[in-house]
């Protein structure tokens, strides 16, 4: 190992440095190369990612083409599932019922999601939304997909009513599901605190915001579906059991 060395020079010849070879201790520069490591490693700020919180679960709809639920149940570690159930007051996810009914029927705790549209009526679409899962059996809340019509907004009143409908069909508070973006700018008021709400923000960081949920990424893989799936999270305080119906 070569280390800067400073020799001896005439008097009124400024000294320099040269590299010289020193012989050192092995054992002593790693050891002392390990703590400089540790301590840099300890000062750094601790960046949770995906991968420390836990359970995970799923948002399947017609994207996903025909998802093999048995496999599904039996080959990974998922703990709940999301389908994806309507779009504003005329369209239905064409694998809905399927999704519903085969997640259920093997074993995985299942809700539906129903995608806002600021342009229909709170009461078309929460009409559409009852016709698509009637008859079907839901452990979770129902969950309202916010997403901002840039550069309008989104309708916050017609948005309230629809909340209010499905709080009274479902008997609980349905979640809002929103961008951090969106969440700051129109969810953060106090009259929405009472919600739970899910953070869309794919990458590995944990949201900014409050969260329950947190779909982390839209790429992961899971065994039984073909396509990439958006993958959700739970906050990792709480449990599963505090968000079921």
């Amino acid at each position: 190992m070569y280390l800067c060395k400073k020799i001896n020079t005439p008097v009124g010849v400024h000294p320099r440095r040269i590299k010289t070879p020193i012989k050192m201790n092995n054992s002593n520069t790693h050891s002392r190369c390990y703590a400089a490591l540790l301590a840099l490693l300890m000062a750094m700020p601790f960046v949770a990612t995906a991968q420390t919180t836990a359970p995970l679960g799923i948002l399947v709809s017609q994207n996903q083409n025909t998802v093999d639920w048995p496999t599904v149940n039996e080959s990974n570690t998922l703990e709940f599932v999301y389908v994806m159930a309507t779009e504003g007051a005329a369209v239905t996810d064409s694998r809905c019922g399927f999704n519903l009914a085969q997640a259920h029927k093997v074993g995985l705790p299942v809700g539906a999601v129903l995608r806002y549209d600021r342009h229909f009526s709170a009461q078309g679409q929460f009409d559409n939304f009852q016709a698509a899962v009637q008859g079907y059996h839901m452990d979770l809340p129902p969950v309202v997909y916010v997403v901002p019509d840039s550069p309008y907004d989104i309708n916050v009143k017609r948005l309230d009513m629809l909340l209010q409908l499905l709080e009274q069909a479902y008997g609980v508070k349905p979640f809002i599901m929103v961008s951090q973006q969106a969440y700051l700018k129109y969810f953060s008021l106090e009259r929405y605190a009472s919600y739970h709400v899910v953070i869309v923000s794919n990458g590995l960081r944990f949201p900014d915001t409050r969260y329950t949920l947190w779909q982390y990424t839209d790429q992961e893989k899971v065994a039984g579906i073909m396509e990439y799936v958006p993958g959700l999270k739970l906050h990792p305080t709480y449990p599963l059991k505090s968000i079921k119906r």
